[in-house]
């Protein structure tokens, strides 16, 4: 790579900074643990270490781009919860990957490339995320936590539960309430369009329930 003067040095800085903290407002408007700062961070970096690599004698951009996305693999690793039968923070985690690849292309002077780049994930993160929810089957479904009073029958509260939901449930855990009472994990494909107020409302009106929540 040639030798990079200290004012290209900074606005390739300057283009990984902002195009990185692009893509994390988006992650920070939908409440994301990974957000604005982060991103930004997150594409700083890896333009910062191919900029520095630069001025290595006998530097290979080939081989900091390979240590660069081996450390965010962990930091991605760092977004991904699991919780009973789904998976959160994979998109996080995702657009953390392409947030460092946007600082490598910055560091590198491909900085057209990297604005291309940040456009389509912005496309996937903002239109693609509308168009899976109002178009495509819904698959993912919902986890669903009820905590039930001490002495009910688990097998009558799944019954009731598939009744309110209107569709099959699976039992993902079982465990003790600090209450005494029982608290039950379940997984289930919400019929598309359900309200999920409406929902817990009436799964809180079930015979010993105490408590209920509807998450992704």
């Amino acid at each position: 790579m040639p030798d990079v003067t200290t004012v290209d040095a900074a606005l390739r800085l300057l283009a990984a900074a902002g195009l990185g903290a692009a893509l994390g407002l988006e992650r920070e408007l939908n409440a994301q643990p990974a957000g604005f700062r982060t991103h930004l961070l997150v594409s700083l970096g890896a333009g910062l270490f191919t900029v520095a690599g630069a001025d290595l004698a006998d530097a290979d951009p080939a081989r900091v781009a390979a240590q660069v996305v081996t450390g965010i693999g962990f930091l991605g690793a760092g977004a991904i919860l699991r919780e009973g039968g789904s998976v959160k923070g994979l998109t996080t985690a995702a657009s953390l990957w392409v947030t460092a690849a946007v600082g490598l292309a910055c560091g590198l002077g491909l900085m057209a490339v990297a604005t291309i780049a940040t456009v389509i994930a912005m496309i996937a993160l903002v239109v693609l995320k509308r168009l899976e929810h109002d178009v495509f089957p819904q698959r993912r479904g919902k986890g669903v936590q009820l905590w039930l009073a001490h002495g009910v029958v688990l097998q009558d509260a799944v019954r009731d539960a598939d009744g309110v939901l209107g569709c099959r449930v699976t039992v993902q855990r079982v465990s003790p309430a600090p209450d005494g009472g029982t608290l039950l994990v379940l997984h289930a494909q919400v019929p598309r369009g359900a309200v999920l107020l409406d929902l817990a409302t009436r799964l809180r009106a079930l015979p010993g329930v105490v408590d209920v929540d509807i998450g992704g």
